[in-house]
């Protein structure tokens, strides 16, 4: 195992639901603490007359140990047959949550803790909501403090529906749901038999199906500019490669400044001369022309590139004393992106434990207040939606010199250029094992269709192609399309996906008799 291999977590919950006990006895249970804390957390026990307290093992802070509360984030170390970990408490005080956030917004993976006995809370509402805000999606829900309601089945499975209809609610869609007893050590790292009802995994043993996030090589390429180095008598373009994967000889685009060039080497330190770097990764490029781009740039793929923007609505998390108000300015750091961005309407004002909408068209939001807010950009910034790339989709507000909340892009406005996107079917269209396709899912603009010559080809000889859409306004030029060329498409939805289906009757040629296309 290397440090690579480490995985970061976050607990986060209620304040009095038990966190520092659970972690304590993570601790305990995986032998990583060493002999001589345990003996000093043992005679502090002994001295104030209780119990051996496994908090105290996370709670090392003598003034956390005197109020009986963890105020700020803490991070160590510990290890199961598989990889190590990084754990991270957050507080769970309402006036710590800028400290609970601080810690979440590095976290890979979180345990949501719910007291079995008091059930789901408004702060743990409150945090489920500022993880999905993170863009933390793996999520493993313990309900704790199960000793002391005599480890009641239905206890636990009503605790269970109220936190996975939360969840639902903000987008998370929990990995396991454990019954547990911290103190007792219950389903931690074993299962001791107070609940032969259960057959999930262990605390344990969920983490342990987590997935390291270092990025997705999945996604388009995006790789923000930190910084410009010259060195050598070449300009090198460093920064973090958030998605995607980036190669030598790869025709790219910066944005926002929309310039062009081809990758002429990848390199990292002493190592001038790689193939190529993915998602995760560190490197710096050289690149073909000399350009004179600055930190804030991103570095994509013409045929997939992030939006250029002035204009985006996001939802906000507010956590600063002062609060936000309509008609404002604030500094939106997005990647390495700073802009001055002015609230030109707070849309909707909600209740952060309930998400309900509690005032349209409001004035201000105060301290842990939750808004969808319109926002106008004094400069154009490369953003995608949160739903597409986390990494270009969530962002910080600075109030002055503070952090003072985050949020993440629900629509932006696309600086096109032009009113409509030809797209060219030779380039979008993909035969694989699956199928033949056309991606129009990150098509932002109005589109219509360069149609060549092999693609009707392909369509009279019997075969369809999917068309994956982004929304129901693409379906027109589509069906225009199949107008102009006499084809016929059906149409579908799977959920929020839309689907249409192009293909030809046999015998129908280009030049036949137009036919409306059919649903």
């Amino acid at each position: 195992m290397t440090q690579s291999d480490t995985l970061k977590i976050v607990i986060v919950g209620h304040v009095d639901h038990g966190k520092s006990t659970l972690i304590g006895r993570l601790f305990y249970d995986t032998g990583s603490i060493p002999r001589v804390r345990y003996q000093e957390i043992a005679a502090t026990c002994r001295a104030q007359g209780r119990e051996f307290e496994f908090a105290y093992l996370m709670d090392a802070l003598e003034e956390e140990r005197d109020q009986n509360i963890t105020i700020d984030t803490a991070s160590t170390f510990f290890k199961t047959a598989k990889r190590p970990y990084v754990i991270i408490d957050a507080p769970g005080h309402k006036q710590f949550l800028k400290n609970m956030i601080t810690g979440a917004s590095s976290a890979d993976a979180a345990i949501l803790l719910v007291d079995g006995a008091e059930g789901v809370r408004e702060q743990t509402k409150r945090h489920a909501y500022v993880l999905s805000l993170l863009g933390i999606r793996q999520v493993v829900v313990t309900v704790n403090k199960l000793d002391m309601v005599g480890y009641d089945r239905k206890v636990f499975g009503a605790v269970e529906n109220d936190i996975r209809g939360f969840l639902h609610s903000v987008g998370i869609v929990p990995s396991h749901v454990i019954p547990v007893s911290a103190r007792q050590g219950e389903n931690m790292a074993k299962r001791l038999g107070h609940t032969p009802w259960y057959s999930g995994p262990t605390v344990l043993e969920a983490l342990d199906t987590f997935e390291n996030v270092h990025g997705d090589r999945t996604l388009p390429l995006r790789l923000p500019v930190q910084d410009v180095y010259k060195w050598d008598g070449k300009r090198i373009y460093v920064g973090r490669v958030e998605s995607g994967e980036i190669r030598k000889g790869d025709e790219v685009v910066f944005l926002p400044s929309g310039k062009i060039t081809k990758i002429k080497s990848v390199e990292k330190w002493r190592t001038p001369d790689l193939p190529s770097a993915g998602a995760g990764e560190s490197i710096g490029i050289t690149t073909r022309d000399e350009l004179f781009v600055e930190r804030g740039e991103v570095i994509a793929r013409r045929d997939n590139a992030p939006v250029r923007t002035r204009e985006i609505r996001a939802s906000i998390f507010w956590l600063s004393d002062r609060p936000f108000q309509a008609g404002a300015s604030y500094t939106l750091k997005l990647a390495t992106a700073e802009v001055t961005a002015t609230a030109v309407a707070i849309e909707e004002r909600l209740d952060s434990s309930s998400l309900e909408v509690t005032e349209r068209h409001a004035r201000e939001l105060l301290a842990t207040e939750v808004g969808n807010v319109a926002f106008a950009l004094k400069n154009d910034i490369a953003a995608d939606l949160y739903g597409e790339n986390i990494a270009l989709g969530r962002f910080v507000i600075e109030d002055g010199t503070l952090i003072s909340g985050g949020g993440i892009i629900r629509s932006l406005a696309a600086d096109s250029g032009g009113s409509v996107q030809t797209v060219r079917l030779d380039d979008k269209f993909i035969i694989n094992d699956d199928g033949s396709f056309v991606d129009l899912t990150r098509e932002r603009r109005e589109v219509d269709f360069y149609v060549t010559a092999p693609f009707l080809d392909y369509l009279s000889a019997g075969n369809r192609v999917l068309f994956r859409l982004r929304d129901p306004r693409q379906v027109e030029p589509v069906a225009l399309m199949a107008f102009e060329h006499n084809l016929r498409f059906s149409f579908g939805r799977d959920g929020e996906k839309i689907n249409l289906i192009l293909f030809r009757d046999a015998g129908k040629t280009a030049t036949a008799e137009p036919e409306f296309g059919g649903l």
